[in-house]
């Protein structure tokens, strides 16, 4: 029989629940409070369902703590076991970002026995109408919000597997038959096989600059400056990593994750085996996103790009001396192909800096119409996106797309580039029309 004992204004209840292995009394406790402006005779009822109920679960075996634990205490053993190795550094910090700014501050406090969809509908209402940004400044996309929700989700599903819950409501909530909403498509940013070569063009044509007469100041004295021409030539350093990224089609953190070992001069394979990651101001090598290596096969021309690269790199190398933060000698095809002037690792951040410098210059230097201006809004990433579009317009298969892309699953190349597969619908028609209709059917009015 449950025990109740009165407490402030609220009761106490205790159940008790057998005797550990030492022989001592397991007692659950759990706190009641009465609804303001209730009668005695109502608190003594609800009391005593209360406690029914209480007592009941306690002899059933659930887990009552874990039932009144709220998502905020449930967030510190969460994020202790989601360390990496066991999610990468990158989707830990987003995470914890995440539950820190947005999840904890709105749904910290809520037991997480009492999380349901209408929980998660509710914050995502919160979310849509009243929640800016700090970074951006704009509101949350559709995706970032899903996403929350699905860490809330995963969450509770951790809950299940350390035994505080029972199930997860929140994966068997929200689902009901009808129509569902078509998925807007997406369209991945990417440079026509036009635009591409325009961007060649950048890499390998001198650009004559004009600066203005302007004024500088240098320790105290303004000096005039009068107008003049510079010419801008793209290093090879940079021409490398581009042409890099273009035919092989790999990912930033896996280009600067490069060493000479990796490119195979005589066969012209480089191997694509790390990456590295960028989380709170510093970078760290890793696997890369699959957890797998690939080969992708680089032409002729860029190869003698990166021959001209490695002699520059190797005679800074030599200038630096014991400066040099790298290897020396025999050694020296350890060095990472992209390095900063001191032979470390290029920062991840850097290309996307030259990248919009090129195309900015060759915009304003070279194309003298609207016409032949690169977009200035695809990111380096798009170029990996090229290398997808043009392949599958040129119908190499799904499977050896993914592959050169480095997708665990080719599904995954189908979703992304959903996009550019849907014309091959078109392409098909055709095709068919061709082989079994043409010179068959006649159309009369």
């Amino acid at each position: 029989m449950a025990s109740i004992q009165k407490r402030g204004k609220g009761y106490r209840i205790i159940v008790s629940n057998g005797y550990d292995i030492n022989g001592v009394k397991i007692t659950e406790t759990a706190t009641w409070i009465p609804e303001p402006g209730m009668k005695k005779k109502e608190i003594e009822a609800a009391l005593n369902l209360f406690a029914a109920e209480f007592e009941r679960d306690v002899k059933a075996g659930k887990n009552i703590k874990g039932s009144r634990m709220t998502l905020q205490e449930l967030s510190v053993p969460y994020l202790e076991d989601m360390k990496p190795p066991v999610l990468a550094r990158t989707s830990y910090a987003d995470y914890k970002k995440r539950l820190e700014l947005r999840i904890l501050p709105a749904m910290g406090h809520i037991k997480i026995g009492n999380i349901r969809q209408k929980t998660l509908n509710d914050y995502k209402k919160m979310l849509r109408e009243t929640y800016i940004s700090p970074s951006t400044k704009k509101p949350l996309s559709e995706a970032s919000v899903s996403k929350d929700c699905l860490i809330v989700s995963a969450m509770i599903s951790y809950a299940v597997s350390q035994g505080l819950l029972d199930l997860n409501m929140l994966i068997y909530s929200g689902k009901v038959t009808g129509r569902k909403k078509p998925r807007k498509e997406a369209k991945p940013q990417h440079f026509t096989v036009e635009q591409l070569i325009r961007f060649i063009d950048a890499l390998e044509t001198p650009m004559e600059v004009l600066h203005q007469e302007h004024t500088t100041t240098v320790k105290g004295k303004t000096y005039t400056v009068k107008p003049y021409t510079q010419t801008f030539r793209v290093k090879p350093k940079w021409k490398l990593y581009f042409y890099i990224s273009m035919f092989a089609g790999d990912r930033r953190g896996e280009n600067i994750s490069l060493t000479w070992n990796d490119l195979n001069m005589t066969t012209r394979e480089v191997t694509i085996k790390t990456s590295t990651d960028y989380v709170d101001g510093t970078m760290e090598l890793k696997d890369t996103k699959t957890h797998n290596e690939r080969e992708n096969t680089l032409p002729a021309y860029v190869i003698e790009v990166a021959k001209a690269w490695k002699s520059e790199q190797m005679q800074g190398a030599l200038k630096l001396g014991d400066k040099w933060k790298g290897y020396h000698g025999k050694e020296y095809d350890k060095n990472f192909i992209f390095t900063q002037h001191n032979g470390s690792q290029m920062h991840i951040c850097s290309p996307a800096g030259e990248f919009k410098r090129i195309i900015r210059l060759y915009n304003q230097c070279i194309a003298d119409t609207p016409e032949k201006k690169i977009p200035e809004d695809v990111s380096p990433h798009g170029l990996r996106h090229s290398v997808a579009a043009i392949l599958i317009a040129n119908n190499v298969d799904v499977r050896t797309v993914a592959g050169i892309l480095g997708h665990a699953d080719p599904t995954t190349t189908l979703n992304i580039y959903s996009y550019f597969f849907k014309n091959k619908g078109k392409e098909a028609a055709g095709i068919m029309e061709d082989k079994l209709l043409s010179g068959k059917l006649v159309v009369t009015k």
